[in-house]
């Protein structure tokens, strides 16, 4: 993966209900969170507003200028805690099995290879606490929007065909909008 990943510093936050997302991201008061492949981390600084103390976002990403950007910014929280940190989400994850309450990865998966895919999917189950979550959100395999080309969009199908086998059950399906969607996958 390159040192300054495919889609730097763009985000699908303006292109989502945040209303919707954030109801199926949010687990419970005090949760543990992994915002897998943040970039400047508008995702976790707009779910930091949801939470209570003692929330906690671990937010990875291999972009070094965003997550200096996001660390900034998240000096700035009166909320939950964000703990931003560089780390390549196509390897291990620094974090003990079982201990995330929610991982969340928006708008990125279609970005990792292909031959990647089920490893990051392996490594998210490992460190979710069991019956835990995985909210993956993406674009509708469309032809037109903001996103990769249609030919590059993770449509629904593929995106059970990836998780299911992995030790997934699916729990929800939402619209977010013209031209995104999420899938709330729980631990087995």
């Amino acid at each position: 993966m390159p040192q300054h990943p495919v889609a730097a510093g763009k985000s699908s936050l303006d292109f989502v209900d945040q209303g919707i997302a954030f109801f199926h991201i949010t687990a419970k008061r005090g949760g543990v969170y992994l915002d897998l492949a943040c970039g400047a981390g508008r995702y976790s600084l707009a779910l930091a507003k949801h939470l209570k103390d003692g929330s906690v976002i671990h937010a990875f990403d291999l972009w070094e200028e965003g997550i200096a950007t996001l660390k900034e910014a998240a000096g700035d929280l009166d909320s939950a805690t964000i703990k931003p940190e560089v780390v390549d989400v196509t390897g291990s994850l620094p974090l003990e099995d079982g201990v995330v309450d929610t991982c969340f990865i928006a708008t990125v998966m279609h970005d990792l290879p292909v031959a990647k895919r089920e490893h990051v999917v392996r490594e998210i189950r490992r460190v979710l606490a069991p019956h835990g979550a995985l909210v993956l959100i993406e674009f509708k395999k469309i032809d037109h929007g903001p996103g990769p080309r249609k030919e590059h969009r993770i449509g629904e199908d593929d995106a059970d065909a990836l998780v299911l086998p992995q030790g997934f059950e699916k729990v929800a399906s939402v619209s977010l909008g013209e031209f995104t969607y999420l899938v709330k996958y729980a631990r087995t």
